[in-house]
């Protein structure tokens, strides 16, 4: 896992850059994609984004990196709720921190609020909470939730149901349809800085894209 965590903190700009070409310059993909009512997923916001997911009504984020803290001061600013759910890029996240993020957005949508659930592109680790969002919320299977998001967002990873935490997540679910409780008030990690106190890219560097 070091390794695995030292080869995306490397690739972390590059790969940035690249979904930036792709995303801002050549537009032959969207920087997010509505799913549902209350869940929006895209790639990594900048604070230009975050006014106009506010005005789509975004008025939380499911943050799923851990190499990258946000624009937390645009966020600020405007009231909106962060759930950093910080996981190493190129692997899914914990069913822990996927039940955090599915009753995050619970929370949000009982108040008729949307939510934007992004990570460095909007294909994998985000994706993968959104498809157990969309099995929670709307009774889907992993394969019909993965057919609406190739639908609205034809990039996303293509085999999430055969991710474990999918699996797992679906047999917590098809249990005794327990509550996950609300853990959104957790410690973040500061904006930029891993838990090891590595220095990372902030908003500020890459806002210049916005």
């Amino acid at each position: 896992m070091p390794l695995r965590k030292l080869a995306a903190e490397a690739l972390f700009a590059p790969t940035l850059g690249w979904n930036v070409l792709l995303g801002r310059m050549l537009r032959v993909r969207r920087w997010w994609d509505r799913i549902d009512d209350h869940v929006v997923i895209g790639a990594l916001p900048f604070p230009s984004d975050v006014r106009r997911l506010y005005r789509e009504g975004v008025r939380g984020i499911v943050n799923t990196c851990r190499e990258y803290g946000g624009p937390q001061g645009t966020y600020a600013r405007l009231g909106i709720r962060q759930l950093r759910i910080g996981t190493i890029d190129f692997t899914p996240p914990s069913l822990e921190a996927v039940e955090q993020a599915v009753a995050f957005i619970d929370d949000h949508a009982s108040r008729g609020e949307s939510v934007y659930v992004h990570c460095k592109a909007g294909r994998a680790r985000s994706a993968t909470v959104v498809l157990c969002w969309l099995m929670h919320r709307h009774g889907m299977s992993p394969e019909e939730g993965q057919r609406l998001l190739l639908d609205r967002r034809p990039h996303v990873h293509r085999r999430l149901p055969a991710r474990s935490v999918v699996q797992d997540f679906l047999r917590g679910r098809s249990g005794d349809g327990r509550q996950v409780p609300l853990r959104a008030d957790e410690p973040d990690v500061p904006n930029g800085t891993t838990a090891e106190g590595i220095v990372l890219p902030q908003a500020s560097d890459i806002e210049r894209f916005g």
